[in-house]
């Protein structure tokens, strides 16, 4: 009988990226390289990836790890950065994520898995985020609608500019900035008036 004791590493579920992904099995990968013409992976990437190009040697990488090991050794990582006080200003600002809202939804993968298996992007949960976004910002505002998935500042502020003009039914198309609006808001603004051919004049409200 062995003496020897497992490590904590060896007692951890792996819980290994590969299995857990829908992929093509053995017979599948046989059959595809079948009607490929090749007889092996080895061979397909032979017939399609020129010999010159291709490194001589096996790249010097290390051993490859669980799937959980790479989390904690990322986060190890991660831990070894220094935070500093932004001072880029112009609208971008440091914030701070309450915990409840970090643990429930940022870090919930009900929120963040593809609803298809063969999508990378989380487009189901990041939906149903932005449909109760949009629904609290009703609440608050007392408004009919309200929008959101923009980009930034500078693409919310254009695209109210073009849904402004399409509600007006009169011919006007000047619009005015407040000139303390931040500059790259109002550089977007300006390519989205040049292109839709309107006016702006850029001010002191008061």
């Amino acid at each position: 009988m062995s003496t020897k004791r497992a490590t904590l590493a060896e007692l951890e579920p792996q819980a290994n990226f590969v299995p857990r992904h829908i992929g093509p099995n053995a017979a599948e990968t046989a059959e595809m390289l079948k009607s490929l013409g090749a007889s092996s992976l080895e061979d397909f990437i032979g017939k399609v990836i020129p010999k010159k190009i291709r490194a001589a040697k096996p790249l010097d990488l290390p051993k490859g790890m669980a799937e959980r090991t790479t989390l904690s050794y990322l986060r190890q990582m991660a831990s070894r950065n220094e935070v500093f006080t932004s001072m880029i200003g112009m609208g971008y600002y440091g914030t701070v994520t309450p915990k409840v809202i970090l643990r429930n939804i940022l870090e919930n993968p009900g929120w963040y898995t593809a609803y298809t298996p063969y999508q990378a992007e989380v487009s189901q949960g990041r939906l149903e985020a932005l449909l109760n976004f949009q629904q609290m910002i009703i609440d608050f505002t007392g408004l009919e609608l309200a929008s959101a998935s923009l980009l930034d500042e500078g693409t919310a502020a254009a695209e109210a500019m073009a849904m402004a003009k399409r509600l007006v039914k009169t011919p006007a198309s000047t619009f005015f900035i407040d000139r303390d609006t931040h500059p790259q808001t109002i550089g977007v603004i300006e390519t989205r008036a040049r292109a839709f051919g309107f006016d702006l004049v850029i001010g002191d409200p008061a």
